[in-house]
């Protein structure tokens, strides 16, 4: 619950420092119970991550700018190791994503509300096209939101659909359906974005986590087709209503418009200023939070500076900023993730197949029945949401192959922190909860 509430403070306390934070969360890892903790490569992977700041704040070319990077990485690293080695139980994995599910679904409704006011105000001076506007649609709700408002809401995503996995799995199938109401918010405020990365993002998470379910046998084809024609069907709804109410929101999906044909061509322009940068500063770059100046002074005249001074892809920029051996880092520690991954599915208690029964069968009172029935129940609980918060990680990295958002806030990392932990969270002793 500590640990829940610090997390998921950060969406709305401006104020809070991230030292604070960092001392919260390692009190809350001190009060918790920790038993047969074992680090595993990727404990020792993100350890590395850490250590690399090091090096290469004394190597940064601008200082300054750097400094926030050790504090960042550390509160990052204690995130993932609070969550992995406290949140043990199933209750509290949604404790947690309920938490920060319902942030994101702040952060919806702000959305939402926003694009009503703005689109009104477009219409008294006669836009019609909100492609063109659609950078004033919707804007941080508060000034402590740095990066992409975007990519928050999108983290929150698999956050917002664990809980109902979570309630549907314990037979409140009432609440589930009601909890439904989390990920249709952040999905509604997601396809509102007029974004094709943002949007094709949103529809990949879904399909990602159908193929995850599937593949690791946790749904049946059939039941998987029925789960993802659910979602798609939703995901359709909620478009279709919304472009009855704001006009020219599927053609910015689907069609080709001339501030996307420019929008391509200038990062393309960037990666390849990017790449010159990459080559004077191999090894270790230019140093956390340095990309905007660097690419600033070699920016042409007509270039406008918030454009010119982003990356727009998360490997571009790590290459910029940390070099040859930042991005290695990276690429392992996201290896080892994967692989933690399949071994978290495959220690799941596995499925047991329904029997057939009539009515005149009476529930076993067999102990040892009782508990196989309970370690399915809890392995196949864990697995649903094990896999939505891989999708939820699928889906982010694909939208950051176009954009650079993830590094420029501490939510933004502490988010994708807690994701990467709960993906490869050891699931040994889900299956007695």
């Amino acid at each position: 619950m500590v640990l829940a509430s610090l997390i998921a403070g950060l969406y709305s306390s401006s104020g809070v420092s991230s030292v604070a934070l960092i001392f919260g969360i390692f009190a809350a890892i001190l009060l918790s119970r920790v038993r047969n903790a074992k680090a595993r490569a990727v404990d020792w992977a993100i350890l590395a991550l850490a250590g690399l700041q090091i090096p290469e704040l004394f190597s940064s070319s601008y200082r300054a700018n750097s400094m926030g990077a050790p504090v960042l990485m550390v509160l990052s690293v204690l995130v993932f190791f609070a969550v992995r080695h406290t949140i043990t139980r199933l209750f509290q994995i949604a404790l947690l994503a309920g938490a920060l599910g319902l942030g994101g679904v702040w952060l919806g409704l702000e959305g939402l509300n926003q694009v009503a006011v703005e689109t009104g105000r477009l219409r008294e001076f006669g836009f019609s096209n909100l492609v063109a506007f659609r950078s004033r649609l919707i804007v941080p709700p508060t000034t402590w939101i740095l990066g992409e408002w975007f990519t928050l809401a999108l983290l929150a995503l698999p956050f917002a659909c664990a809980l109902p996995i979570y309630l549907w799995q314990k037979g409140r199938k009432s609440l589930a359906l009601a909890a439904l109401l989390l990920p249709s918010l952040t999905t509604a405020v997601l396809t509102l974005s007029l974004s094709r990365a943002v949007f094709w993002s949103t529809v990949l998470f879904y399909l990602s986590a159908w193929v995850l379910m599937v593949a690791s046998r946790v749904l049946s084809p059939r039941a998987g087709t029925a789960v993802l024609a659910g979602a798609l069907v939703g995901l359709a709804l909620i478009l279709a209503f919304e472009s009855a109410i704001y006009p020219g929101i599927i053609k910015a999906y689907t069609g080709n418009h001339t501030s996307q044909a420019r929008s391509t061509e200038g990062r393309v322009e960037i990666w390849n200023r990017s790449m010159r940068l990459v080559r004077a500063h191999p090894l270790l770059g230019v140093g956390w939070s340095n990309s905007a100046l660097m690419l600033l002074s070699s920016a042409d005249e007509e270039e406008t500076t918030g454009f010119a001074s982003r990356t727009f892809s998360l490997p571009v920029q790590i290459l910029v900023e940390q070099g040859i051996i930042g991005i290695f880092l990276y690429a392992v520690f996201l290896i080892l993730v994967a692989r933690q991954f399949i071994a978290t599915i495959r220690r799941s208690p596995p499925m047991r197949a329904p029997e057939k029964s009539n009515k005149h069968d009476r529930p076993s009172t067999d102990p040892v029945e009782k508990m196989a029935d309970l370690d399915a129940n809890a392995g196949a609980t864990h697995k649903l949401m094990v896999c939505c918060f891989a999708a939820g990680l699928i889906a982010v990295l694909s939208r950051e192959l176009t954009y650079s958002s993830l590094t420029e806030h501490s939510l933004t990392m502490v988010l994708t922190a807690t994701l990467a932990a709960l993906v490869c969270q050891s699931a040994e002793r889900q299956s007695y909860l």
